[in-house]
């Protein structure tokens, strides 16, 4: 006579056989197989000579690489994907075709490398408010790649970065509320002036190579002054810095293509799976 154990051991080695022919079935026909909640997939491919498939992810800043591996191993419907908000290119090497779709999961990544200039550059020109200190101190380390003007013209770097470092606050009661470039009035019961023994530049030029394997690219910076508080902050903004980020990306997209040599098309976007 069965105990209850046993007649439970039956019951679930008679669920795995007939598991076993409609996962069998269900590859043969319609790709799609009903299974109790508490069954547990068991993959053997570890045991086996080879992978059934390719799958993993390349990551490289190093766009020969990118493209000598892209190409070795693309499969039908391979196609290259650069994000440009992440100034990155993506190549899902099994993508697939319309008619035999692939599982995406085998993929080659190339991420752009940032110059420490650049890098230097996006960390200072953000919109907002520096010290005087760390403001100079971001020009004196770059000063062969910038050029400094006010509404007077060219003003030399040294000179420039002075200004700021003397840059100081009056306060003047009772004055009427105004606001130019380099000076800003609270109330009109106290204005509050920027003023320099030296000119204080208004634009500063940044000229770099944004990333590795990208062409030198200028940068217009604007300069302000914060006067709100009992101390003098230095804004810098990068002029039209959304049209400088889409002609990177279009930059990008060009040299991917070329170093593709046409074995795949490159687009502009990114690639997510969904189920």
């Amino acid at each position: 006579m069965f105990d209850k154990e046993a007649i439970e051991a039956l019951q679930h080695g008679g669920g795995i056989y007939e598991a076993g022919n409609a996962v069998r079935a269900a590859f043969a026909e319609t790709s799609v197989v009903a299974l109790p909640e508490h069954f547990t997939e068991r993959d053997l491919e570890k045991y086996l000579p080879s992978r059934r498939r390719a799958r993993g992810v390349m990551t490289t800043s190093a766009l020969k690489d990118f493209a000598a591996y892209a190409t070795a191993h693309a499969e039908a419907g391979a196609s290259v994907f650069v994000d440009a908000g992440e100034m990155s290119a993506t190549a899902v090497l099994n993508l697939g075709t319309p008619e035999k779709p692939g599982h995406t999961d085998n993929r080659a990544k190339l991420q752009a490398q940032q110059t420490a200039a650049y890098r230097a550059l996006l960390q200072h020109a953000c919109g907002r408010g520096l010290t005087q200190t760390v403001a100079a101190e971001f020009l004196e380390d770059w000063p062969d790649l910038i050029e400094c003007f006010n509404e007077q013209g060219l003003i030399k770097p040294p000179k420039a970065i002075a200004a700021i470092r003397k840059l100081t606050i009056e306060a003047m009661r009772k004055l009427e509320s105004s606001e130019q470039s380099l000076s800003a009035s609270k109330s009109a019961f106290e204005s509050v002036q920027a003023t320099s023994a030296d000119p204080i530049p208004t634009t500063i030029y940044f000229k770099c190579v944004p990333y590795k394997d990208l062409a030198e690219r200028l940068f217009v910076l604007r300069l302000g002054v914060q006067t709100g508080s009992d101390k003098t902050s230095i804004v810098l903004r990068i002029v039209k810095a959304e049209l400088h980020a889409e002609e990177m990306a279009n930059e990008l997209a060009d040299l991917v293509r070329d170093s593709l040599n046409g074995t795949m098309p490159v687009l502009l976007g990114a690639y997510a799976k969904t189920n």
